[in-house]
């Protein structure tokens, strides 16, 4: 999934908030910057550690876990425990790994929280509004319905190391969720090599590791909905997870309607309650799942943090 960028860090002065390479010298520490691109998405890592080599290794092993992530949960990879699942929709179990199992708990589990706003068997309404293969003009009403449908008779089983979909029709998209579950897990990677210090930042999804030295946390700035290079807040994070979710990027045109990548599934239309939506949960992958559906709903989810943009706010 294309995203913006919605968050910039800002506490450390004004050479990282533009980006700028650092390694800053704390006593007994050393902030190490790393850029990748990983998920379709940019990735910048800033951490504390002991030395360079440390900070450097670390980095690179919460990159590698990223990737390894991708494979997991990629609806492009013919080869991910996601497509294969799909494939075997209405036909028998499949065994799936550790990763996927958990993001479909976890799926399930915001499933619910929101009544449905959040839901991992989107693909249909993708399809429908032609984000897969393209179309000329808005899908049809029926269309709608027949989409609807299907995502509310959406049914995911689990089994011990088996996942099952009940139905042929039914067909998974971890792409509201699957970043923050991928930055949980850099961020354990993180830990174990001895990193308390850090913030990982995909494209706006950010998980917060500790705070930097003499702060009480990472301030991180949230991009004005519509306007680039405008801030419209800035937050503290403190081993916590931010996403933000917006309706204003990743778009398509259908004749005359514009429809963002993020729907609801209840309507069938893109989400339009809200220009933009920011969570904050003590875990990413909760904080991912949660914007988007209070994107759609205009509420929180349970533990969140939550910060909107109204759709008919002035700025």
């Amino acid at each position: 999934m294309d995203r913006r960028d919605f968050v910039r860090a800002s506490a450390l002065g004004t050479s990282l908030a533009a980006g700028l390479p650092l390694r800053v010298a704390v006593p007994g520490r050393r902030l190490v910057e790393r850029w990748s691109w990983v998920m379709g998405q940019s990735v910048h890592i800033l951490l504390f550690a002991e030395n360079d080599d440390q900070g450097l290794e670390a980095a690179s092993r919460a990159l590698a876990e990223l990737r390894r992530i991708e494979g997991a949960l990629s609806r492009f990879d013919d080869a991910s425990d996601l497509c294969e699942l799909n494939r075997q929709a209405g036909r028998r179990p499949v065994q799936i790994g550790a990763d996927l199992m958990a993001v479909l708990a976890a799926g399930t589990r915001i499933r619910a929280a929101s009544a449905g706003a959040f839901n991992l068997a989107v693909e249909p309404l993708m399809r429908a509004w032609g984000f897969r293969d393209s179309r000329r003009a808005p899908p049809s009403e029926q269309e709608l319905r027949e989409a609807c449908d299907t995502l509310a008779a959406a049914e995911i089983r689990l089994a011990g190391d088996r996942a099952f979909l009940p139905s042929a029709s039914t067909q998974l998209d971890s792409g509201g969720i699957g970043v923050g579950y991928g930055l949980d897990r850099a961020g354990a990677v993180l830990r174990s090599a001895g990193i308390s210090q850090a913030l990982i930042d995909i494209s706006g999804d950010c998980l917060a590791l500790g705070a930097p030295p003499g702060e009480t946390g990472w301030a991180v700035d949230i991009a004005s909905p519509g306007d680039r290079g405008g801030i419209d807040r800035t937050v503290s994070l403190r081993d916590q997870g931010l996403a933000t979710s917006s309706n204003l990027e990743s778009i398509i045109q259908l004749g005359a309607i514009i429809a963002g990548h993020v729907m609801d599934p209840r309507t069938g239309h893109p989400a339009s309650r809200e220009r933009q939506s920011t969570v904050i949960a003590p875990r990413a992958i909760e904080a991912d799942g949660f914007s988007t559906a209070a994107l759609i709903t205009g509420n929180p989810g349970p533990g969140t943090i939550f910060a909107a943009a109204p759709r008919n706010a002035s700025r």
